[in-house]
């Protein structure tokens, strides 16, 4: 079996399009996400209501990979420039992002189902004579998206969980409408039994279930 690599899929063009897919050099021997849910407050634990982040160290060596090895910066400037306000028409934003590693059940295992890139710090470890980096390390610290109508549908607010079918649409359409990510239309699709995700009928009902993550 081939090693399964670390994947970060990222907004590329626009929002919820996820086209850009980094598979790191080498995986990273272990990660962590935290995530604050309660605080005290006079004395009764109250919400927290804290975004989740995850921190990872990659690491990036050229000289394994050829002769002579390559510039280590043409991979790591991949990750580095998700932190550039990208997407967006007037306030322009870093594009969102997913980390993908292993599987369960069959499916893609995702370490961190919507975020973005808050904080990188490079360090450049081994250089060529002429002085050419081949050796990196990126210390990444990915938080939560914090889009507020998805934490509203992730909390169960749902005003209507009832909805039909227009003209044109598709499951993946209305999955990135009602939770801002196309990918999650299966959750739409089991909810409600459809065979045929395909066959989309106008003036369809469909019950929208709340999104939950869970870490």
């Amino acid at each position: 079996m081939a090693l399964e690599k670390l994947k970060i899929k990222a907004e590329r063009d626009q929002e919820g399009d996820f086209a850009e897919e980094i598979e790191v050099l080498f995986n990273p021997n272990q990660l962590q996400i935290d995530k604050t849910g309660w605080r005290l407050g006079d004395g009764y634990p109250v919400a927290a209501n804290e975004l989740a982040t995850l921190t990872i160290n990659l690491f990036f060596d050229t000289t394994l990979s050829g002769s002579p090895p390559e510039n280590v910066q043409k991979h790591t400037k991949k990750i580095f420039n998700l932190t550039h306000p990208k997407i967006g028409t007037d306030t322009k934003r870093p594009p969102r992002c997913k980390l993908i590693w292993g599987k369960i059940g069959g499916n893609d295992s995702v370490l961190l189902p919507d975020g973005f890139l808050e904080r990188v710090s490079k360090t450049l470890t081994h250089f060529l004579e002429d002085g050419t980096p081949v050796r990196a390390t990126l210390n990444c610290t990915f938080r939560e998206w914090a889009d507020l109508e998805k934490r509203r549908k992730e909390a169960n607010l749902i005003d209507d969980p009832v909805r039909i079918v227009r003209r044109g649409e598709t499951l993946s359409s209305i999955a990135n409408e009602e939770y801002g990510d196309p990918a999650l239309w299966r959750i739409i699709a089991n909810e409600n039994n459809l065979i045929n995700p395909r066959s989309l009928p106008p003036g369809m009902v469909l019950t929208i279930p709340p999104l939950r993550i869970s870490y």
